[in-house]
């Protein structure tokens, strides 16, 4: 079992500090006073322009998935334990995530015409 160090306050401490039950108290009162928080549905945060052609969209969530994987990568190399196989299999998903990309972006590519012209990239 971890021992869990507290840190302690450096220098003297301000006669106006409030103890542990005075802070439980003020944030009781102060939350039943704060005005509730709006939810702002995920669409209206994060959206994907309408006019953004699959390929476009394929090639993105390819570089996105390759970026996690090498992220992942990294912060295994850091980790011990459990913690190792936990971000080594985040690797792997994000790995076998991309591998399927790559595969509906290649299948995307077969199934045009070599006549029409490529698709126009928008960013």
């Amino acid at each position: 079992m971890k021992k869990i160090t507290r840190l302690t306050l450096v220098g003297p401490v301000p006669a106006d500090a409030q103890t542990p039950s005075q802070k439980t108290h003020a944030s009781v009162t102060g939350s039943n006073q704060r005005k509730p928080r709006r939810t702002v549905p995920l669409k209206q945060m994060f959206s994907v322009r309408e006019d953004v052609d699959t390929m476009t969209l394929l090639t993105h969530a390819s570089d996105l998935l390759e970026s996690l994987a090498l992220i992942s990568a990294n912060f295994a190399d850091e980790c011990d334990g459990s913690q190792r196989h936990i971000a080594v299999a985040i690797k792997q998903l994000s790995a076998l995530a991309e591998i399927v990309v790559c595969r509906a972006r290649d299948q995307v590519v077969q199934q045009g015409s070599p006549a029409s012209p490529p698709p126009e990239v928008r960013h």
